[in-house]
């Protein structure tokens, strides 16, 4: 599918809020078109995977959880793909991991987690990462989140 401006504007108003259904109006007046328009643009973008969900971004400080942490994870040096993979599936189902990335450099896995205390991190740790096959871990305690988004979209299409 190849998306033109109108596809690239709608993309842009969708990030501003995920509550779809009071924005569609919204979203057809400041493109300029139609709500059948917007909607049948929104469905078609889902149907080809370029909209994978709606997301609400929550202010963790409003609902008790004061603490998030990065959390770096380096695997012992002799980890075969079957550990890795146990790693991988372990942390994307813990319900103590709120994003889970796989970078380019030095180690397997970054992970960001929140938690209510430092005592709830530490048993995260514990009770979780320290039972993998992990050599090395840096923990990093986020104290501002200066900026957060679910993606950026293109300046031009």
């Amino acid at each position: 599918m190849k998306l033109d401006k109108l596809d690239m504007r709608i993309l842009e108003l969708l990030q501003e809020s995920s509550m779809l259904s009071p924005r569609l109006s919204k979203i057809a007046e400041k493109a300029d078109t139609t709500n059948a328009t917007i909607y049948r643009r929104i469905e078609a973008m889902r149907k080809e995977g370029i909209i994978i969900g709606h997301t609400t971004r929550i202010d963790s400080n409003l609902i008790s959880r004061k603490l998030e942490a990065l959390i770096y994870i380096k695997l012992q040096r002799n980890a075969s793909k079957d550990d890795r993979d146990r790693v991988s599936t372990t942390l994307y189902k813990s319900n103590n991991v709120d994003s889970l990335y796989v970078p380019i450099g030095s180690w397997n896995f970054i992970i960001k987690t929140g938690h209510q205390s430092l005592d709830e991190l530490s048993n995260f740790i514990r009770d979780e990462i320290d039972k993998l096959p992990v050599n090395e871990m840096r923990v990093e305690i986020i104290s501002k989140t200066m900026k957060e988004s679910q993606g950026n979209i293109p300046e031009k299409a």
